[in-house]
């Protein structure tokens, strides 16, 4: 298949944004002084501890997020393959938006921006929150659309953050909201707009089904998701609430992934269902996300991380055939019962957990004010931001979803490795078998009709001696 206008639009606009981004980022941006070899021994193990952090979130993001979407056995190579563009291009887009929101906010000069390490670990936020929305238009879009949905999510999601972390105040340290809430709705609205008059035509494509090998592939990503989530919600974390990020968020992991495998035992007549397995074992790490760092207590974590993956499973086995009947709601991944459902619990958890704080601040050991910047007013101000992230997603993705529509088409073979990755043709390959397993037989059956003529002539040479004899003999 030679160039079509889909893949002359995609090369054309993957250049044109990587230029501008190398134009932005190499005249705004310099060096934070932690990354300055003349600084002292503590900005060094300071950078040591975040780069740390970095690699188990990217491992997350184009590793774990990228197998996890590699169920579909025919979009092997563009699940993993998009991830790994989208992750390296939102990387980039994140740092810039977030700057200029940062800068706006701390009331500085435009001129120049510092980076540290810390800004790529939000960076790769950014990547995981189109990451959970390319879930739910994953196999429906082409890498124009794709490139175009991540370029304008970008900018929704770091104004949200703008609006919900910096004006609002909310404690999300996690990202429940900021995050998973955020991608998912986004992801919903998108494929509510792009492929809301397509259902049937999706759900009755045998492309939508998966093999025992494309579920193994699925659920490596899914561990690799487990064990690197708790440095995903510590990432950004406080030095004095680090440790307490990680024992609430492996606690309620745990706690999801027992409650899922029971779940779907049960749903399933004593067999475990792979995409419960693949997706809901996880949706304690997202509920637990915005109070992760507060003293929600070892066994509120497994409370909530129990519920979450009770809820999840309800969604993936319920709620996701029901939606799909009756509001022609198609979610490939179904990223509302991993992402958008947990992440709400999150948001309200949080809420109620602050209420617990603002009663009693000894809890918080003399940090009650830098993490509860609101007050007593703190509960409020998180169920607040619910309604802002909401309202933020769902508008943005729907307004971003009718831009891709208006200008762009949809994919001519769905859920389709082919279209757009240069791969060998199976089915050739499996007339070629074919032909030679039928020159292998047809050689077989020559074989066999030579010896049974051999010995046909054997046997008659064998009576004629004996007739010979018995001539003889008279």
């Amino acid at each position: 298949m030679g160039f079509t206008k889909s893949n002359v639009g995609f090369v054309t606009t993957l250049i044109v944004f990587q230029i501008a981004i190398f134009v932005i980022i190499g005249v705004w941006f310099k060096y934070d002084e932690s990354l300055d070899e003349t600084e002292t021994h503590e900005h060094d193990l300071r950078s040591e501890y975040y780069y740390t952090y970095y690699s188990d979130v990217a491992v997350m993001v184009i590793i774990g997020f990228g197998y996890l979407m590699t169920f579909l056995k025919k979009y092997g190579l563009s699940s993993l393959g998009y991830t790994f563009l989208l992750a390296t291009f939102c990387v980039q887009w994140t740092l810039i938006n977030n700057a200029f929101w940062h800068q706006i906010h701390e009331h500085k000069d435009l001129y120049e921006y510092r980076m540290a390490i810390p800004s790529l670990i939000e960076g790769m936020f950014g990547a995981a929150t189109v990451m959970i929305s390319f879930g739910a238009v994953l196999g429906k879009t082409t890498p124009l659309q794709l490139l175009l949905i991540a370029f304008f999510e970008i900018i929704f999601y770091a104004f949200n953050i703008f609006i919900s972390v910096f004006k609002v105040g909310l404690i999300d340290i996690g990202g429940s909201l900021i995050i998973h809430t955020f991608g998912a709705y986004f992801g919903i609205a998108l494929t509510a707009v792009l492929t809301s008059r397509r259902t049937e035509e999706h759900q009755e494509n045998k492309k939508l089904g998966s093999t025992k090998v494309s579920d193994l592939f699925s659920l490596i990503g899914t561990i690799f998701l487990w064990l690197f989530w708790p440095s995903f919600n510590g990432a950004l974390g406080a030095p004095g609430s680090r440790f307490r990020v990680v024992v609430n968020t492996v606690l309620s992991l745990c706690c999801s992934c027992v409650a899922t495998f029971i779940l779907s035992a049960v749903f399933h007549k004593g067999k475990f269902d792979p995409v419960d397995i693949q997706n809901a074992t996880l949706a304690g790490g997202v509920a637990v996300g915005s109070a992760a760092n507060l003293y929600l207590t070892p066994g509120g974590a497994m409370g909530v991380g129990t519920f979450a993956g009770i809820i999840s499973t309800i969604g993936f086995n319920y709620l996701t055939p029901f939606l799909e009947k009756k509001t022609k709601l198609h979610d490939t991944c179904g990223v509302h019962n991993l992402h958008g459902m947990p992440g709400l619990i999150g948001g309200i958890v949080s809420a109620i957990v602050t209420e617990v704080g603002i009663h009693d601040h000894s809890l918080y050991n003399g940090a009650f004010e830098s993490i509860f910047t609101k007050g007593d007013d703190q509960p409020l101000h998180q169920l607040s931001a619910i309604y802002i992230t909401l309202s933020i997603a769902l508008g943005g993705g729907f307004i971003t979803g009718w831009i891709v529509r208006i200008f762009t088409k949809t994919a001519e073979e769905p859920f389709e490795d082919e279209e757009f990755w240069a791969i060998e043709d199976e089915s050739e390959d499996e007339s070629e078998d074919s032909d030679s397993q039928g020159k292998n037989s047809s050689d077989i059956d020559l074989e066999k009709q030579h010896e049974n003529i051999l010995n046909e002539n054997e046997n008659d040479s064998s009576l004629s001696s004996n007739n010979d004899k018995f001539l003889s003999s008279d």
